[in-house]
């Protein structure tokens, strides 16, 4: 059975939806590989145990997955070529999934994409010895940087339960799309949808020569 593209107006949001599907996955893969490493409740070994505390944590693989997920995340809201999922629906649902979302898009957009908010702390600090006469005597002063390294420990569990809220609610929307788009290729002619070709594969080196242009399929 040959398959052909379809790249008309109507049957952009489908393919906004494959995406979006897509990145809304990793999230629950990218949560489920730090609750199995490192917060899940079944690390504890003892009443006296604390996740993240008395538990060994990897920070640098903690901050990588949280980046991950949170990028990822995001990407299904932020405008692009892609069609993006409605804020609006979120409103109707509990607070603690409404607070989360707000959450991981503030920690993408004012901490891993940009530096704005107090996650992050730059700061130079000047030593004077007690025995100091004046000024003229300073040597030494220090830059500093600290920051919250990802997601709260109890994050991924809360993002796992968010992203796969939005999962449903995209199963039923895509759902909704394939029947209209079927009902547009049934409203086509075959040597009409024929006419559109195949889908085309990009080489890798073709893609990295590309990286800073914009594609015009969703």
């Amino acid at each position: 059975m040959a398959e052909y593209a379809f790249p008309v107006a109507g049957a952009a949001r489908l393919a906004s939806l494959a995406g979006i599907k897509s990145d809304l996955e990793q999230v629950v893969d990218y949560c489920d590989r730090m609750i199995e490493r490192y917060s899940g409740a079944h690390l504890k070994h003892s009443p006296f145990d604390i996740v993240g505390f008395t538990t060994h944590v990897d920070f640098t693989d903690w901050e990588a997955l949280s980046t991950a997920a949170c990028v990822s995340y995001a990407r299904c809201f932020l405008s692009g070529v892609r069609q993006s999922l409605d804020h609006d629906l979120l409103p109707n649902v509990e607070t603690e999934l409404s607070d989360s979302h707000e959450f991981i898009l503030n920690l993408r957009n004012k901490h891993v994409a940009h530096s704005v908010n107090s996650f992050e702390e730059n700061s130079v600090t000047v030593h004077i010895d007690d025995g100091f006469r004046s000024s003229a005597e300073i040597c030494s002063v220090v830059p500093r940087h600290s920051r919250s390294a990802g997601l709260p420990f109890d994050g991924p569990e809360k993002l796992r339960r968010l992203a796969s809220w939005w999962l449903t609610k995209v199963r039923e929307e895509t759902s909704l799309e394939l029947s209209k788009v079927i009902a547009l290729a049934q409203a086509m002619s075959l040597d009409e949808i024929r006419a559109f070709g195949g889908l085309k594969s990009t080489a890798s080196d073709e893609k990295r020569s590309n990286v800073g242009t914009r594609r015009n399929q969703p």
